[in-house]
């Protein structure tokens, strides 16, 4: 078997940096390499515009040359419909919060390519299981494919916890600073709790970013840095909030517990978690709770290192235990050589 992984036509694989997406698809390349399968990337980029993915597209079935007995997999919505319309088989994985966010027509265009790319593949990979219900509630039952759920997985050797680095209050939240985060609540649930917040990710709105920098009192924005340095931030850090009003499966939290980090966040991440054995979520989606719940937890482990280590050290034996590579990958390939037995 040979596996053919195809990028989004947006950014770099493995991205400069922020890119969530194809940062997934660079360390999975390298874990299947690692298990001995292998693997190639098609993949073209033009200018770093979300509309580079459809010009790649266009250009996908040129670029594809086949082999009999490759697997092809797509991880974004605009790709999966061209195979789908060139009559490629494929297996998709979807990362989209359209699934469960599409206020403007953006997310309504998200949501109608998903599902189209859902109805055409030959198998699809959800992340989680909230995300295999809500696809199995949005796409007709008989023209549903192959479900599976895999989640992506985390380099436990690279993210890893430096206990003799932490002093027990610095928080860490790392995304795009964007409201769709609400980082303005974890920097106002912060505030006066002896806490430092550092929030790593890029600035596309100075507006915002402004605001959240006014929400608290020990606020560091630092925006995108190289990978390099936010595997050192995750490994020096005491914990890290995620108070993001959406998420599928967030890749922060899956590094931070790698990284043996406590979370303190909202409803979105609580199938992450385990409530105080892992971090925290708040009851309800509703502003005020988050606020209060991150308060509450976080001014009781400021400067307590031993009970940030248990915590952290559970979040660790938690993230070895269902996000290790090796396990997502022995998953994958069981999966395609399901659909290669259905396509002989």
């Amino acid at each position: 078997m040979r596996v053919v992984l195809v990028g989004s036509g947006v950014l770099p694989i493995p991205p400069p940096g922020y890119g969530g997406v194809e940062r997934t698809i660079a360390e999975y390349a390298g874990a299947l390499r690692d298990a001995g399968v292998e693997v190639r990337i098609v993949h073209q980029t033009r200018r770093g515009r979300s509309s580079d993915e459809y010009r790649f597209a266009l250009r996908l079935p040129s670029l594809l040359r086949l082999a009999p007995d490759e697997i092809v997999h797509a991880s974004t919505p605009v790709v999966a419909n061209r195979l789908r319309w060139s009559g490629i088989p494929y297996v998709y994985t979807t990362h989209s919060r359209h699934w469960f966010q599409r206020d403007d027509w953006h997310g309504r265009w998200g949501y109608f390519l998903e599902r189209r790319a859902v109805q055409g593949a030959a198998a699809v990979v959800a992340l989680t299981s909230a995300l295999r219900d809500q696809i199995r509630s949005s796409v007709p039952r008989a023209r549903s494919p192959t479900l599976e759920v895999i989640p992506i997985g985390v380099d436990l050797a690279k993210f890893a916890p430096s206990w003799d680095e932490r002093r027990g209050n610095v928080a860490l939240g790392v995304g795009v600073v964007a409201p769709i985060k609400r980082w303005e609540l974890a920097a106002a649930a912060l505030k006066g709790t002896g806490w430092r917040f550092v929030l790593a990710g890029p600035m596309p709105d100075p507006a915002y970013a402004e605001r959240v920098r006014r929400a608290g009192d020990r606020v560091e924005l630092v925006g995108e840095i190289p990978e390099d340095e936010l595997v050192r931030r995750f490994a020096a850090a005491d914990l890290l909030v995620h108070p993001s009003s959406v998420e599928v499966l967030a890749g922060a939290v899956v590094q931070a517990m790698a990284s043996g980090l406590p979370v303190l966040g909202a409803p979105p991440i609580r199938r992450l978690l385990q409530d105080g054995v892992t971090g925290w979520t708040s009851a309800t989606d509703e502003p005020g709770a988050i606020v209060e719940t991150i308060r509450r937890h976080a001014g009781a482990l400021v400067g307590d290192l031993p009970a940030l280590r248990r915590l952290g050290e559970s979040a660790r034996d938690a993230a070895e235990h269902t996000y290790a590579w090796p396990s997502i990958v022995a998953a994958h390939l069981r999966l395609y050589d399901r659909v290669q037995r259905v396509n002989r």
